[in-house]
């Protein structure tokens, strides 16, 4: 009987043993992958933009086009590839589809626009692009960056969801009083 029992606490072991080998040998792949991933990532890491996102900058070959990630808008090229940052490939869209979507999803846009004076060097000037107001000028909720947006008098007008830009567009100057002049206070009905 002892015999016997010797013989299973063997047996235990042995599956311990090997069970932990098994564990320890994933574990080590796991921890190989997740750092070829993180090398992966920050090898393209600079093309997730941040802070205001200059597209012509981006279009280095001049074509007004950029690959950009379907789901991650800052995510952004002027070459094919992948998105660090979800996997999916990068789509080719123009510069203004391109800056459409970034608008849309809270991002700051800078354009630089080329001046082209006979005689003298182009120059180049920026303009800062995004939503201007913090709430919905017909709601006074606040802004949603999915929302689609309107322009108004040079200025991107957000709303709080789809359905209150077609109403702003009925009659703008009513909805626009709803606002403080600086956008970021609800003061109509």
């Amino acid at each position: 009987m002892l015999h016997k029992s010797n013989f299973t606490s063997l047996l235990i072991i042995i599956a311990l043993l090997a069970t932990s080998a098994t564990f320890a040998q994933n574990e080590s792949m796991h921890m190989h992958m997740k750092e070829m991933k993180t090398e992966k990532q920050s090898a393209d890491s600079n093309i997730v933009r941040k802070g205001i996102i200059d597209l012509k900058s981006i279009d280095k070959n001049n074509d007004g086009k950029v690959f950009q990630c379907p789901m991650e808008a800052n995510v952004i090229s002027d070459e094919k590839g992948e998105c660090p940052l979800c996997g999916m490939d990068l789509k080719e869209v123009s510069l203004e589809k391109a800056k459409e979507k970034l608008l849309k999803r809270g991002f700051e846009v800078s354009e630089t626009k080329l001046k082209e004076n006979p005689g003298t060097e182009n120059k180049s000037t920026e303009t800062k692009v995004g939503i201007w107001n913090k709430v919905c000028p017909l709601t006074g909720e606040d802004v949603d960056p999915e929302a689609p947006t309107e322009v108004y008098n040079g200025k991107v007008i957000g709303f709080c969801c789809a359905g209150c830009d077609k109403k702003f567009k009925k009659d703008p100057e009513k909805y626009m009083k709803n606002l403080s002049e600086d956008g970021s206070k609800f003061l109509g009905e």
